[in-house]
């Protein structure tokens, strides 16, 4: 029978996901559930909650002890049929996984390397030349590169240029999109943000945008539904609402779960994500918003240009004018239905859980068979 030897990190299974990376790697060990594959788990240490020195010792050794138990695993598993599919986030943590390409590889297992969320390229170019060595020679030994972004294809390519690589973006669960395109009421125009509060993303920002919109247009609405990490930032937030002269047409939220958010996305129009997270990948919430139909206006950074794939929708710079001047050309010229159709179909053609897990399978069957 056909193996996949899964290596990533799950998080407290008793806890809601930390994070993009925990959602994902989740929704892949569901979908390898539905192949005709045996699955074979080998779970990352869970994280640490700080970086103290008492937490720094416990984390060498989480490390420690997960390097051995993926040894074990591997050097008493089946070498046939297998493929080895190691979830990575390079950068810091990429000498741990160097150590277990590098067993994997040793073992004369087939390896999978997947790059999970953004920032490779800056990691590359700011990196050590011994960081630069070791992420090559990881790339070189795996098999296949699962990149989560199609802007990662020109590093990979640009340390070996015949490496085969697999798109594998995040995608909406099927019980999250809707069967057929939510229409949106011509009524009022309502924008969001949804996702952490964060100063990387910028949500500060999105209620200047808001200002200036409410400046021009009347029937306009803006909710922000999330949970802010930084104490000092949320109170800011809070305070640049009330001082908007706007307050009345903003309504903040604390996070909330997928039954919730939909009914949150199914009136909104405008989806504001000015990030500029440093390591920005595939956002969920980016997806998840189309999904819907609300337009996104977002930043370039991380993978935003590649999901959307309207490049009118992408600002140029991450300013106030960007962003107003995008909204104000699509409402001025009655483009809201045609861009909310766009960003629904594209979702539903390329970003969920039926297109993404028929061509993750296909690409497994694929590897089993030319590998071997």
């Amino acid at each position: 029978m056909n193996r996949i030897y899964f290596f990533a990190n799950f998080g407290d299974w008793k806890k809601q996901p930390y994070g993009g990376g925990e959602v994902g790697n989740r929704r892949t060990l569901a979908l390898l559930h539905t192949f005709n594959f045996k699955t074979i788990v080998i779970e990352k240490y869970k994280r640490v909650p700080n970086h103290s020195v008492m937490n720094l010792i416990l984390l060498v050794g989480k490390m420690g002890c997960n390097i051995i138990r993926f040894m074990i695993k591997l050097s008493f598993g089946c070498r046939k049929d297998s493929l080895v599919h190691i979830v990575g986030f390079y950068g810091p943590m990429v000498y741990f996984e160097y150590v277990l390409v590098s067993i994997a590889y040793a073992l004369k297992y087939h390896i999978i390397y997947e790059m999970r969320g953004g920032g490779a390229e800056l990691y590359y170019k700011d990196g050590s030349n011994r960081y630069r060595k070791t992420f090559r020679n990881l790339i070189n030994k795996s098999e296949c590169i699962f990149s989560q972004g199609k802007e990662n294809y020109a590093l990979i390519q640009s340390l070996t240029p015949d490496k085969r690589i697999f798109y594998y973006p995040n995608y909406v669960t099927d019980d999250f999109m809707p069967e057929t395109y939510p229409s949106k009421s011509n009524k009022r125009i309502n924008f969001l943000y949804f996702g952490r509060v964060s100063k990387t993303k910028h949500v500060d920002l999105v209620i200047d945008i808001f200002k200036v919109i409410a400046k021009k247009y009347d029937n306009v609405y803006l909710d922000i539904a999330g949970n802010c990490p930084e104490p000092e930032y949320a109170e800011s937030i809070q305070k640049q609402i009330l001082d908007s002269g706007v307050a009345d047409k903003i309504k903040m939220r604390p996070a909330c779960d997928h039954n919730e958010l939909k009914v949150i996305l199914s009136d909104k129009h405008f989806y504001l994500f000015p990030t500029e997270e440093p390591h920005e990948g595939h956002s969920n919430a980016l997806t998840e918003a189309m999904a819907w139909g609300v337009v996104p206006i977002a930043t370039a950074q991380g993978f935003n240009k590649s999901v959307i794939g309207d490049e009118r929708l992408v600002t140029h710079d991450l300013s106030v004018d960007s962003f107003t001047s995008v909204i104000m050309w699509i409402l001025d010229n009655n483009l809201v239905n045609e861009l909310s159709r766009f960003v629904y179909q594209r979702v539903r053609d390329n970003f969920t859980e039926k297109v993404v897990g028929r061509r993750l399978e296909q690409e497994y069957e694929w590897l089993l068979r030319h590998l071997h």
